[in-house]
C-alpha cells in the first residue's frame, strides 16, 4: 500500500484555490470594465441631453427674437480659409445711389425770355389758358443786366397755392390804372429781370411771364392774353429766392 502524502492532497486543492482566484479576479475585472463603459455612455447622453437643451434654447431665443422683429442675439459670420470667423460687415447699399431725376418742371437755365423782345414774345402754344387745371408750379426769376443775366432763383409750390395763383390773375384787368405810365428812352425801357411762372398741367409744362421792372409794360402775359400788375398774385409766389429787391413798377406798387 503506497505511503499518504498529504502535500499530494493539498497540492490539487491549492491549484483549485488559485485558479478560482485567478477567475474571480477575472470577473471583478470584467464586471470593472463593464461599469466603467456604462458610466462613460452614462456622461456621453447626459453630454447630448444638455447640448440638444442648449439648441433648443437657442432656438426658442431666436424664435422670439424673430417674432419680435429683432436681430439674432447670436452673432453670424463668415469663415474665411484659416477658419476664423469674421463679423458680417455692415449694409452700406445706400452708398452711391443717385438721387431722384429732377423733375421736368425745373427751370431752365437758358430760357427764351432771355433773349425775348418782350413778354408778349410768349407763344400761345407755351402760354397758360387760365381755364386748364393746374397741379404744381415753379417760380423762376431771371435777369437781364450784363454781368447777373440767367438764372436768379427759383421756388416751388404745390396744386393748391398754383390754383390759387391762377385765379388771383384771371380776374384781373387787362392793366392797372393805378399804375403810372413812363415816358423813357430805349436804354431805360427794358428790364432788368422777370419772373416765369411754369404751371404743371395734364398737357405738359404751361407758363405766364411776368413783367414788373422797366417802364415799357407790366403784367402777367399768357400768350394769349395780357393782364394788369397787382399785388394779389404777387404776394402767392414771390417769396424767397424769386423776390425781387425791387422794381419800377414793384416800387410804385408799394404792397407787393
Amino acid at each position: 500500500m503506497p505511503e499518504h502524502d498529504p502535500e499530494q492532497e493539498l497540492g490539487p486543492k491549492f491549484t483549485s484555490a488559485l485558479q478560482n482566484q485567478a477567475g474571480a479576479e477575472a470577473g471583478l475585472q470584467k464586471t470593472g470594465l463593464a461599469q466603467e463603459a456604462r458610466r462613460r455612455v452614462r456622461r456621453r447622453r447626459q453630454g447630448w441631453s444638455m447640448a440638444a437643451g442648449a439648441v433648443l434654447v437657442a432656438a426658442a431665443i431666436g424664435g422670439v427674437w424673430s417674432l419680435v422683429g429683432g436681430e439674432s442675439p447670436v452673432a453670424t459670420g463668415s469663415s474665411n480659409t484659416s477658419g476664423d470667423s469674421k463679423a458680417a460687415a455692415p449694409n452700406r447699399s445706400f452708398e452711391g445711389v443717385m438721387p431722384s431725376p429732377a423733375p421736368d418742371n425745373m427751370c431752365p437755365l437758358e430760357h427764351p425770355i432771355l433773349k425775348a423782345a418782350g413778354p408778349d414774345a410768349l407763344q400761345a402754344s407755351a402760354g397758360l389758358d387760365l381755364a386748364t387745371k393746374v397741379t404744381g408750379l415753379r417760380a423762376c426769376r431771371y435777369g437781364f443786366a450784363e454781368g447777373g443775366t440767367g438764372l436768379l432763383g427759383q421756388e416751388v409750390f404745390n396744386a393748391a397755392v398754383a390754383q390759387q395763383v391762377v385765379d388771383a390773375i384771371k380776374v384781373l384787368p387787362e392793366r392797372n390804372p393805378d399804375l403810372p405810365v413812363f415816358k423813357c428812352a430805349p436804354p431805360t425801357a427794358k428790364p432788368s429781370e422777370a419772373i416765369v411762372l411754369r404751371f404743371d398741367t395734364a398737357a405738359g409744362v404751361r407758363e405766364i411771364w411776368v413783367e414788373y421792372d422797366g417802364c415799357e409794360s407790366a403784367g402777367f402775359y399768357t400768350g394769349t392774353h395780357t393782364y394788369g400788375l397787382y399785388s394779389a398774385p404777387l404776394k402767392l409766389f414771390m417769396t424767397g429766392s424769386v423776390r425781387p429787391s425791387g422794381g419800377t413798377y414793384l416800387n410804385a406798387l408799394k404792397d407787393w
